[in-house]
Formats: structure tokens, C-alpha cells, sequence
């Protein structure tokens, strides 16, 4: 493939180039957000195979999203080293390979082992795959080119459900894991026929074992809380309330007497890549709770069908591939700020909505409230990621952007754990009001992460 050179002499794929870039990392970003709503439906078949307890199912759960969150930027970091492309591949085999051990899992502890070793994978596709865009787009298409690829996040999380349920029925739970070995070949065969990026190498490459305990443990302060209170164990509840601030002050230290970590707290000393950080960790943590609360909802209060609960999670991520790609061109053109304030300001007026209809709403409410925030989530993200991203150079778009997507999993882990503590065992219509009423609060947060970030980003259109 015939490339053009940008004025700093960085390569730039050709058009063609470019849609096959876009393709391939699409198709890499829905396997880590699908894979992490999937495996919910199948949980009641897994805990009836393997006979084990709530408690046991939690760990199935957790220690995917763990492994995700905490590797992100490692990944990010091997990729700023090695080449981005190269950790996709690696990240891909290793799926392929732990997926089908899953599926052929023996025994419970086996499950939730190569689990978590799927989580390894996943993290690597995924901080690398934004973090290779970042390198291969020129930067006036960057936020139209993040749009995309931030669609094929929607809609991984949101058909996952929806995808897991089909497969339950279908094949038993062991095609939830299975199914990714097609996909992920699909997505090798696109991935290797693109221009191998060139690492920073070895000798760049810095990562503090203590500092990532330190960082699991943080994760595991935010997941375990609310989770155990739901699974019947409160004094365990009660321990892991402690791990958080006991985990992040370790970091903190160790940060301090190493002057590096796995994450590095440097990235966020630049406000607009702070301000996208909390934008999408908040904004995480409301789509990740209504992806996760709505089909409980529809289906154990309003006894809805499995047809009905995909049609409403549907609307959602429609709306996603639709708006990204076009807010995304539009904040390359006219700046990130109208496209961060009208997201944000969307979100929130949404979810106030969403709360105050929720009264047992008409289902087609429901699906257009969820088209709505679709809306507003797809004009959000590709500027808030676009903007984030650029406040670093190309040169760490790995370590920042499994930094980025690290912070969305602060949010989907702490909003799941929130949706355990409040929806309980046998949740009710006042519940569920309450879980988007407290979850409304994060759009406000991410309201003003989006106003702290237009002031910071501009807005200007970015600079060829």
C-alpha cells in the first residue's frame, strides 16, 4: 500500500489505506465490550453446570474486567515499544487460544482462570487498537476516525446480551466463549494486512511489578464492595471498602520513590487529557449501569422477551454507529467544543428524563431514551477521545491510550459494583428508578469534565 508523507514525515495511509485500518480496528474494538456484557446472560446456565454459589459467579465476572482495566497500560506500553500492531496479534492469538480452553473448561476455577486470561488478551487489543488509529490518521481526520472505532465499542457492550442470549439458547454456555475464536480470526486475517508499525523499543519499555499490584488492588476495591453486599457476604463487603485507599496511597508511594508506574500520573498533568479521563470513566459507568440494568429490569419486572429487551439495547447502539462517525467529521471541521458541550448536556438531560418517566414506562419510552442517549454518548466521545489523545504526542499514543481506556473501565467497574449494592436480589420498580436517579449524578460529572475540556481543548479545528 502506497503512503503520503505528513510535513513532520510521518507516514499517512492513502484512502483506501485508511478505510482498511478503520475496518480492521472496528472489528478488533467489539471483542473486549462484548465479551464483557455476553458472559452475563449465561451466568445462571455456568452456575447451575458447575454448582457453585453467587459468590462464585462474582469472581467469573470480576476477574475479566480486572485483568482488562489493569492491563490497558501495560499494553499501551508494550505497544510504544514493540509496535502497536504486533501486540494485536499477540492479543488476538492469546483470545483464540483462552477462549477455547473456556469452552472446554473441566472445572469452575479452570473457567475463571482462562476468564481472567481472556481479560490479558482483550487488554491488548484494545489499548493498541485506538493507539494504532492515533498513529496511522492524520490528525484533521482523527475525530471522525475515533468515531468510528468508539461505535464499535457501543455496540460490542450492547449486543453482547443480546448475542449471549442467542447462543444460550442455541449451543449451551460454552458458545459464549467459543464464538470468539471466528471472530477473532476474521479480524487477524484484516489486522495483517496492514503496515507494520515500528516500536520505540526495548529499551523504552518500563513497567513497576509493585506498582501493578498496587493498581489490582485499587480495582478490586472498586469492584468488590457492592458485588459481595449483593452475593450475601457484607463483612467481606465491609474488608474490601479499605482496599481501595489502601491500594491507591501504595501506588501513590511507590509512584513517588520510582518516579514511574504502570500507569503514568504524568499523562494527566496536561488538563485536557485529566478532563477526558473523568469524561470517560464517568460516562462509562452510565452506559455500562443502563446497559447492565435495563435488560434486568425489562426482564424481571416487566417480564419483557428477549426479542424486546434487544429491540430497546438495540436503539442504543444504532444510534451509536449512526452519530459517531458524523460528530466526529463535524469536530474535525469545527472544533471539539460544541460536540463535548451538546453530548454532555444530551446525556444529562436524558438520564433526568429517563427518571422521571420511570414509572412503569411505556417500553417504546424506554427504547427512545436509549436512542437518545446513544445520541448523545456518539457526539460526546469521538471529540472527548480525539482531544484527550492529542494533548500527548503520537510517539506514547499507546501508554495514553490504554491510560484513556483503562479510565473507562474505573467506570464500568464502579458501575457495576453501584448497580449490585442498589438493585439487590429481587430489585423492584423502585429500585431500578433509584439506580438511574444516583447514576444521574456521573452525567453530571461528565457534564463538567466536558466543560473543563472545551475550555482547555478549544474550538478550533484541529491542524493538518
Amino acid at each position: 500500500m502506497s503512503a503520503q508523507t505528513d510535513p513532520e514525515g510521518q507516514k499517512v495511509p492513502e484512502r483506501s489505506s485508511r478505510f482498511l485500518v478503520l475496518s480492521a480496528v472496528a472489528l478488533v474494538s467489539v471483542l473486549a465490550p462484548m465479551n464483557s456484557t455476553m458472559v452475563a446472560v449465561g451466568l445462571p446456565a455456568i452456575r447451575e453446570h458447575f454448582a457453585v454459589g453467587v459468590g462464585g459467579l462474582t469472581s467469573l465476572v470480576v476477574g475479566y474486567l480486572i485483568m482488562v482495566a489493569v492491563l490497558q497500560p501495560v499494553a499501551g506500553k508494550l505497544g510504544d515499544a514493540f509496535g502497536h500492531l504486533r501486540i494485536i496479534i499477540l492479543g488476538l492469538l492469546l483470545l483464540m487460544v483462552f477462549s477455547a480452553a473456556a469452552a472446554a473448561a473441566w472445572n469452575f476455577p479452570a473457567l475463571v482462570l482462562f476468564r481472567a486470561l481472556q481479560g490479558v488478551a482483550a487488554a491488548c487489543t484494545m489499548a493498541n487498537g485506538v493507539a494504532f488509529v492515533r498513529k496511522q490518521v492524520p490528525e484533521e481526520k482523527l475525530s471522525s476516525s475515533l468515531g468510528i472505532v468508539g461505535a464499535s465499542f457501543a455496540v460490542g457492550a450492547a449486543s453482547g446480551p443480546v448475542i449471549g442470549a442467542g447462543l444460550v439458547i442455541l449451543g449451551g454456555w460454552r458458545w459464549l466463549f467459543l464464538m470468539n475464536v471466528p471472530v477473532a480470526l476474521v479480524a487477524l486475517f484484516l489486522i495483517t494486512r496492514l503496515p507494520q508499525d515500528k516500536g520505540r523499543g526495548r529499551s523504552t519499555l518500563e513497567i513497576d511489578g509493585w506498582s501493578f499490584l498496587a493498581l489490582t488492588g485499587a480495582f478490586m476495591g472498586l469492584a468488590l464492595p457492592g458485588i459481595t453486599a449483593r452475593a450475601g457476604v457484607p463483612a467481606l463487603g465491609l474488608a474490601a471498602l479499605g482496599l481501595f485507599p489502601l491500594s491507591a496511597a501504595a501506588y501513590w508511594l511507590r509512584y513517588r520513590a520510582k518516579g514511574t508506574g504502570i500507569v503514568d500520573l504524568r499523562l494527566f498533568t496536561r488538563r485536557a487529557f485529566a478532563a477526558g479521563a473523568v469524561a470517560a470513566s464517568s460516562s462509562n459507568l452510565v452506559m455500562y449501569t443502563l446497559i447492565i440494568g435495563m435488560p434486568l429490569y425489562l426482564g424481571d419486572v416487566r417480564n419483557a422477551s428477549t426479542a424486546t429487551i434487544g429491540f430497546v439495547l438495540l436503539c442504543q447502539s444504532v444510534a451509536m454507529v449512526v452519530i459517531s462517525p458524523v460528530m466526529g467529521s463535524l469536530a474535525d471541521r469545527v472544533g471539539p467544543g460544541p460536540m463535548l458541550l451538546g453530548g454532555a448536556g444530551l446525556l444529562l438531560a436524558n438520564q433526568l428524563a429517563l427518571v422521571a418517566i420511570f414509572d412503569d414506562p411505556p417500553l417504546l419510552l424506554l427504547g427512545i431514551s436509549l436512542l437518545v442517549f446513544g445520541i448523545g454518548l456518539g457526539t460526546l466521545s469521538p471529540a472527548m477521545q480525539s482531544a484527550a489523545l492529542k494533548a500527548w504526542p503520537a510517539e506514547i499514543s499507546g501508554a495514553a491510550s490504554g491510560t484513556m481506556n483503562m479510565s473507562r473501565y474505573v467506570g464500568s467497574v464502579t458501575g457495576m459494583a453501584i448497580a449490585a449494592a442498589i438493585l439487590g436480589a429481587n430489585p423492584d420498580e423502585a429500585t431500578f428508578r433509584l439506580l438511574f436517579l444516583v447514576i444521574s449524578a456521573f452525567a453530571v460529572v461528565t457534564l463538567g469534565a466536558a466543560i473543563a475540556m472545551s475550555r482547555v481543548a478549544g474550538n478550533a479545528p484541529a491542524e493538518a
